[in-house]
């Protein structure tokens, strides 16, 4: 009798794999990462299930409604994501010397600055690199950084308190806070605003989990007073429409005023105390920006250095 010997089957895991599990991760969604891969949702579902089925562990809990990481996943993914961008790095590094910048730009940012501050960046970036497609994720301070730290994003603009070994900040600006009125509020004759002259007044505000919001109530209750946060919103866009509305007053970051005041709502600066607070834009310690990064940052930086010294 002959015995033919086999080799173990191994383990077959392609970029095409990873590619498939990195943009589910990063849209959430098989429909939004197949339209980003240019691939159908079933090809895209196929690659997912043949990577968990491999790997022995689920990366994703699905329902009809959406897709989240497991514990798992999320190591994985950020673990894969540092991967794909090395490689792409090396390849926008050797297209960087043809004279060309293409590939994919991955920014996290606080939400004050997405509003005015990155959409001009992007203007710009966009007509000096055509080829470079640009995802921009919003989230509080808390989000902002862990998509820096696992590497998710190229880059991040957040806070630069009580940051890990992994993570550093450069350009870092301290930026004053704002009061922001209705336009017929009674306050709006006053040059400058303290903040005991609005212990009486409800706010619009941010969510309890925002830097900003702790920050406000840390430096409140440091004082004795205690706002009343009547209603809460998520976007600064909301926030600036509902207190034009005269739904209430708010405290915002200098680098969420736009060029000039909205209609409908006064800006006043915030004294005794004065209301202050560190941004930077963030990266990892131990990876160098790709050309694409590098680029968006020449453009970028002097916009928000100005943005945030008002």
């Amino acid at each position: 009798m002959e015995w033919i010997m086999r080799r173990p089957r191994q383990f077959e895991v392609s970029l095409k794999h990873l590619r498939a599990a990195n943009s589910v991760a990063v849209y959430g969604s098989f429909t939004a990462a197949a339209a980003d891969l240019g691939m159908t949702q079933s090809a895209v579902s196929r690659l997912v299930l043949q990577l968990e089925r491999q790997l022995g562990v689920s990366l994703f809990l699905r329902s009809t409604r959406n897709v989240i990481l497991t514990a798992p996943g999320r190591e994985f993914t950020a673990s894969t994501q540092r991967l794909l961008d090395d490689l792409g790095t090396q390849v926008d590094n050797a297209r960087a010397l043809g004279g060309q910048i293409k590939g994919r730009l991955i920014i996290s940012c606080l939400l004050s600055l997405t509003h005015h501050v990155v959409p001009e960046a992007v203007l710009k970036y966009r007509k000096a690199h055509p080829g470079v497609e640009i995802y921009l994720r919003e989230g509080l301070g808390s989000e902002v950084y862990e998509d820096v730290r696992s590497g998710l994003a190229d880059f991040a603009v957040g806070n630069v308190t009580g940051l890990g070994q992994e993570v550093v900040a450069d350009d870092t600006v301290q930026e004053s806070c704002f009061a922001i009125l209705p336009s017929r509020h009674p306050l709006c004759g006053k040059a400058t605003l303290g903040l005991r002259e609005l212990r009486n007044e409800v706010f619009v505000s941010l969510p309890t989990g925002s830097g900003l919001r702790k920050q406000i109530d840390s430096v409140a209750t440091a004082n004795g007073i205690v706002l009343k946060h009547s209603t809460v919103v998520e976007q600064f866009g909301t926030l600036f429409d509902f207190v034009a509305a005269n739904v209430g007053i708010s405290i915002v970051p200098a680098s969420a005023l736009p060029p000039r005041a909205p209609r409908g709502v006064v800006v006043k600066r915030l004294v005794s105390p004065t209301l202050v607070r560190r941004i930077g834009i963030l990266r990892l310690k131990n990876r160098a920006l790709t050309p694409a990064a590098t680029g968006f940052l020449d453009i970028f930086r002097p916009l928000f250095m100005s943005a945030s010294r008002r």
